[in-house]
């Protein structure tokens, strides 16, 4: 079953204020974030892959960290700074994605969480990693990263407007290990500042 919620912040298993202070401001924090960055070569020097690219090196990759993490919880989508409104234009693209706000009377202007189980975040994978590059269809112009967390677990994907993945844990031993068994060839991995796997 899928909801919507408007007060996402109560059902994060993090502080979302807390987490992007210590991202953006390098404060000192008892809560540690660590955190690398899957890139494929050349976007970290500011190349646009475009969007097929990035599915094909991403999509299965993102599929098999989330069968690694699950365990019977539900997950939870929210934008990571602050909430915005989910389908900022009518545009005609991320079909399953905007079907599925239809589907349940649920309003482009939307601004909240999505939280759904294993089973539906792996049927809606494709459209929500390509979320924040694609929802405008203007080139250039990218909207509001997602952030997808497990409602057990202080790990965060990050799905960045810049066609990479990056993930956060305040478990440095969990974060090291999904970084072990996902690690390829195809990806180079950059830490996060202070992050020592």
């Amino acid at each position: 079953m899928i909801n919507f919620k408007k007060n996402v912040q109560i059902q994060l298993p993090y502080d979302r204020a807390k987490y992007i202070e210590y991202l953006e401001d390098d404060v000192e924090s008892t809560c540690r974030w660590y955190g690398v960055s899957f890139q494929l070569p050349d976007v970290f020097e500011g190349k646009d892959i475009g969007l097929e690219v990035f599915l094909e090196n991403y999509e299965d990759w993102f599929k098999n960290i989330i069968e690694q993490l699950d365990n019977g919880s539900s997950w939870i989508i929210n934008h990571d700074t602050y909430d915005v409104k989910w389908f900022p234009n009518r545009q005609n693209n991320l079909k399953t994605l905007r079907a599925l706000f239809r589907k349940n009377h649920i309003r482009n202007t939307f601004k909240g969480g999505v939280i759904l189980m294993k089973d539906e975040l792996l049927k809606y994978t494709k459209d929500i990693i390509s979320y924040p590059y694609g929802v405008c269809n203007r080139k250039g112009y990218l909207y509001e990263n997602l952030d997808i967390s497990h409602k057990q677990l202080s790990f965060i994907i990050k799905i960045s407007g810049h066609l990479t993945i990056d993930l956060l844990s305040l478990d440095k031993e969990l974060l090291k290990r999904i970084v072990n068994e996902n690690s390829s060839n195809q990806f180079i991995i950059r830490k996060y500042r202070g992050t020592e796997l």
